[in-house]
Parts: C-alpha cells; structure tokens; sequence
C-alpha cells in the first residue's frame, strides 16, 4: 500500500510567497510602462451636442464628458459653444443571419452605428463624419420571445455603452486636442499625458 505524500506551505511562507509574486507582477507591469488611462482635459470649455441628454446613450455620453473634463460645460445653445459634437445618425438594425429547416430564425445579428462629426466654433474641422458602430450575435428561440426580446434590449444597451466609450475616446485623442488648439490657441492649457 502505498501513501501519497502531502506538499503543503505553511501559511506564514504561503503568505509571503503570494505577496512577493503580488509585488513583482505590480513592477512588471509598471516596467512595461503601462498607466491607466486618466481624465482627459479638453481645451475647450464648453461644447455644444445634438445628442438628446434624456436618452440613455446621450446621458451617458454628457456624464462622460464631465467626468473626463470636469471643466468643459456642456450646452444646448450651439452659439455659446467653442466646439461643437454633432450627431449625423444613430441606427439601430437587425438582420437574420441563420433559419432553422422551417424557416424561423435561428440567430440574429444586431448592429448599431453612430455617425457623427466635431467641428470648432469657426467651423474648422475637428473630427471629419465618422462611424462608430458596434455588432452581437443572439441566437433566438422563438419559444422563448419574450426572454429573448429582453436579451435583445440588453445587447443594444450594452452596445450603446461601447459606443458612448468609443467616442469619448475619439474627442479625447490627441490629435483632436491638437487640432483644436492650432486653430484656436488657449494660454496655459497642458494637454495630458
């Protein structure tokens, strides 16, 4: 008969063991140069958007926009604004994409897409029209539609937040900021890093 032999740590050197490999993956990472991504001032302090705020989408998108850069205001009169956010499209679309012997759908493909574009208050051209568009699958039971028809409300929400991200990230970048500030120069704005 044989006895199989038990490896354990005591719970002082597992301890340790864990706080060491915490402790080095913590300066791997920092060694990589990797850093969260923080607020993202922009040069401007108020912006005017066509993006209904009582919306879900338009509401996350104006919070979003305050919480990256608490000092831009934005506002419904598009005269006031130094630049302005417009909103060419938001489409929401569903396509079949397979049938069961039947006939009844199987699975469907959601898409939604935004189109937008940024300009200036003079009319310079921040961001030309863009898209921004986001797409999941649902495979559907119609047996089950009800459920299903909650998913599918679901999945366009969850799309509408990976969109409002998107596109905080797009008016953010770079080489929007820069852009701004060669036609419009503001004294003792420092872009972030």
């Amino acid at each position: 008969m044989q006895t199989q032999a038990h490896f354990t740590l005591p719970f002082a050197k597992r301890t340790y063991l864990l706080l060491a490999t915490g402790i080095l993956l913590c300066l791997l990472i920092a060694g990589c140069g990797f850093k969260m991504r923080g607020p993202t001032p922009l040069p401007f302090t108020t912006l005017y958007t066509n993006i209904p705020q009582n919306s879900a989408f338009g509401a996350r998108v104006w919070r979003a926009i305050q919480a990256n850069s608490p000092g831009t205001t934005v506002t419904e009169d598009a005269a006031l604004a130094e630049a302005k956010l417009i909103q060419e499209g938001f489409n929401r679309s569903r396509r079949e994409v397979s049938l069961d012997a039947q006939g009844k759908v199987e699975e469907y493909e959601l898409n939604l897409t935004l189109t937008f574009t940024m300009t200036d208050s003079r009319g310079n051209e921040l961001i030309p029209t863009s898209r921004i568009s986001a797409t999941r699958q649902l495979p559907y039971d119609e047996d089950d539609s009800a459920a299903k028809q909650e998913e599918m409300a679901l999945m366009y929400e969850d799309m509408e937040k990976s969109i409002a991200d998107r596109l905080i990230r797009r008016i953010t970048a770079p080489d929007v900021i820069t852009s701004y500030l060669e036609h419009n120069p503001t004294p003792g704005f420092v872009p972030a890093q």
